[in-house]
């Protein structure tokens, strides 16, 4: 014996859902994109560094930690793409899921855009440079592929509106029937529409 009501072969909230994943899917991808462009900058001056002859230690605490923070991301997108895919088989869990590593991510980029505007506020870039330093920034600028700082940019702006975007869509009340909806059966609490033989509904009991 089964409760649930007979419904439509269709999901509902196909497409809010579909709509969401779609973002999800491009919000990992962006991520992934501006972790590589990061990832080639970093290396771009490490070989700056290295052409002009500072020391070594010079920059590679830095430069391990931010690798560090492009792994973290890097597989925080992988995890995003899985639940693009895994949100579209209905499964009520994977939704969570998407909640919990979106919102965290969506909160750490906030944080992390504060606290770098608060730096820029505070006068962290107009500390006089060495001699040295002026000398890196010179070559890596002559050495930085052209396609590095826009596609950085670009996709660090995409990847948190759609993620945030994303996680709205999956949270709206019509996407709840997409979740509740199992083999042709529809939840009690979303009922569909009887139609009568000359097209009218037949009125839902309650």
């Amino acid at each position: 014996m089964t409760t649930g009501v007979p419904g439509t072969s269709v999901r509902p909230g196909r497409r809010l859902v579909v709509a969401s994943s779609v973002l999800l899917g491009l919000s990992g991808l962006a991520r992934l994109a501006q972790v590589a462009a990061e990832a080639v900058q970093e290396d771009t001056y490490l070989r700056a560094h290295e052409q002009v002859g500072t020391s070594s230690g010079f920059a590679a605490l830095p430069m391990v930690f931010l690798m560090a923070v492009g792994l973290v991301v890097a597989l925080t997108a992988l995890v995003v793409l899985a639940l693009a895919l895994a949100n579209l088989a209905g499964r009520n869990w994977t939704r969570i899921v998407t909640w919990v590593v979106g919102g965290v991510t969506v909160a750490v980029s906030a944080g992390w855009l504060f606290l770098t505007l608060i730096f820029f506020a505070a006068g962290g870039d107009d500390t006089p440079e060495s001699p040295d330093g002026s000398r890196v920034e010179e070559v890596a600028a002559h050495l930085m592929p052209g396609w590095a700082e826009p596609v950085s940019t670009v996709s660090g702006f995409v990847a948190s509106p759609a993620l945030l975007v994303a996680l709205v869509l999956l949270a709206l009340p019509s996407a709840n029937g997409y979740f509740r909806w199992r083999r042709g059966e529809q939840d009690p609490s979303y009922p569909v529409k009887a139609v009568r033989p000359d097209g009218g509904h037949v009125p839902q009991q309650v």
